[in-house]
């Protein structure tokens, strides 16, 4: 069956994502792959769209795209042990397995930081506490929209780039595109990943796609003082090791582990710390077939990639899964191009599945490892359960259309009849005693009687007229952005 088909409360797993072009290519990247388990929450009061729960976050789809997903009944899935990825990670790590580090930085060159995230993971609020600035926050995906520059609080020479925020480098939206082509175009010192700490399965996927861009990076784990509150904790060192980049648990909103995040940033830009290899040995065996084929791809694609440039293992991994943008920046020869085809094909049959999906797999199977080995994962929070229980009234089937022409009459009435009446009398009233004043104070001076209709009757009686529905106004957009503020 597919997902629009499975009940609520249900759960089953997805065992194929049709469709095609951009779109199922975001799907894929949000985590809707072969083999994941998903949850249907609810649908919107008129029964379109659907929220769905996989991999621990809320996903909200159209139900024509929910027809597209095939779904089957749950299974129990093998994985591999904690601890048995922790002793294989002990012995990688003895095998000597450092950062790539570059030349040192000369101290006069400045140091530009890119800001990358998942939407609504902190990134503007993190961006306020590094520059200073009072940029607009919200809590709900989108508030950036486009670049926004500052520089680091106490480090003169540095500067930092807000970015629009993206859940993958395969690019859905207008705005995930400025943030890809920033980083491809401008090639920043360091990267300075914010991952939401609280939900590290979905967020890492943007991670493990940055580490291919081989530029010195930092992971800041957001929110952590949420994920220890609700008994969550994170092996910092232990990430550290599987993504071969410095992570520092922070939390943007507290101000707390900022500056230890800001010297280990300034630090891996000035000496140019490159990530150092995903420690891929650790993946599951149907997982090497792709492993296999980015391997090949990226020694093929070496020349192409710096003529381009372009990282090999990056330009390879957008080339098998079909970034026609990537592709055409390649300017692949035809003959050699069909060689990648067939290198492809043999992958897909390998791995039985698409080009697309292997790839997003083989992604998140190496996050499971890691979240498997060193996360453990929050109860939920107090927000969220007080959240899902407003939700059944204001997003219910038969309740949530009442209550919104409720909200909506009680905005109107405080507006015209209460508040910005109130506040228009007042207004008037100053208009009133100001255009007596004026009037007595013209009268007196015995001006032109022409002047005087202008003033008395043309300004003060015409734009106070005008001036008076202005609190009408202010009154109305005041309870519209509280709406919209509060989601």
């Amino acid at each position: 069956m597919n997902l629009k088909e499975l009940e609520i409360g249900k759960s089953a797993i997805v065992s194929k994502v049709g469709g095609d072009g951009a779109l199922r290519q975001h799907f894929l990247d949000m985590g809707i792959i072969p083999g994941v388990e998903v949850v249907v929450v609810k649908y919107a009061p008129r029964g379109d769209p659907m929220e769905v729960r996989i991999h621990g976050y809320e996903l909200t789809l159209r139900l024509a795209d929910a027809e597209k997903i095939e779904v089957a009944a749950a299974e129990e899935f093998e994985a591999q042990s904690e601890k048995g990825i922790k002793e294989q990670l002990s012995s990688l790590a003895e095998a000597g397995q450092k950062s790539k580090a570059g030349t040192a930085l000369p101290k006069d060159v400045k140091l530009d930081f890119a800001l990358m995230g998942n939407q609504n993971c902190g990134k503007t609020t993190l961006f306020n506490q590094l520059t200073g600035s009072k940029q607009h926050v919200g809590n709900f995906p989108g508030v950036t929209v486009e670049e926004k520059d500052g520089e680091i609080i106490g480090h003169p020479n540095t500067i930092i780039t807000d970015l629009p925020g993206i859940y993958s480098m395969s690019p859905y939206t207008s705005e995930e595109l400025v943030s890809r082509d920033f980083l491809l175009n401008t090639k920043p010192k360091c990267i300075i990943n914010i991952v939401d700490a609280t939900n590290m399965d979905r967020n890492l996927y943007l991670t493990m796609q940055l580490l291919e861009m081989d530029v010195p990076m930092v992971v800041a784990l957001n929110m952590m003082d949420e994920v220890v509150e609700n008994g969550g904790s994170v092996d910092v060192k232990g990430m550290e090791e599987m993504l071969g980049v410095p992570v520092v648990p922070i939390s943007a909103m507290k101000n707390q582990g900022v500056q230890e995040l800001i010297e280990k940033a300034i630090h891996t830009a000035r000496y140019q710390l490159k990530p150092s290899p995903l420690k891929f040995e650790l993946m599951s065996k149907p997982a090497q077939p792709v492993s296999r084929c980015l391997k090949v791809a990226s020694y093929l694609l070496e020349d192409y990639a710096e003529q381009a440039g372009l990282p090999p293992r990056f330009a390879a991994g957008k080339l098998v899964e079909g970034d026609e943008r990537i592709i055409k920046s390649l300017n692949i020869d035809p003959q050699e191009m069909e060689i990648f085809e067939g290198l492809i094909r043999k992958m897909e049959q390998e791995r039985g599945l698409d080009k697309s999906a292997a790839i997003a797999d083989y992604r998140f199977s190496y996050i499971r490892k890691i979240c498997d080995a060193f996360v453990v994962k929050p109860k939920e929070s107090k927000q969220h359960k007080k959240s899902t229980a407003i939700d059944r009234i204001l997003t219910g089937k038969y309740t949530a259309i009442p209550v919104f022409i409720g909200i909506m009459a009680l905005t109107f009435y405080l507006t015209f009849h209460v508040i910005g009446a109130g506040l228009q009398n007042l207004l008037a009233m100053g208009i009133d005693s100001l255009t007596q004043l004026v009037d007595q104070a013209i009268s007196g001076a015995q001006v032109n009687e022409a002047l005087h209709g202008l003033i008395i009757s043309g300004i003060f009686e015409g734009v106070g007229s005008v001036l008076s529905f202005l609190p009408i106004i202010v009154t109305m957009f005041f309870f519209l952005s509280l709406m919209e503020d509060s989601g």
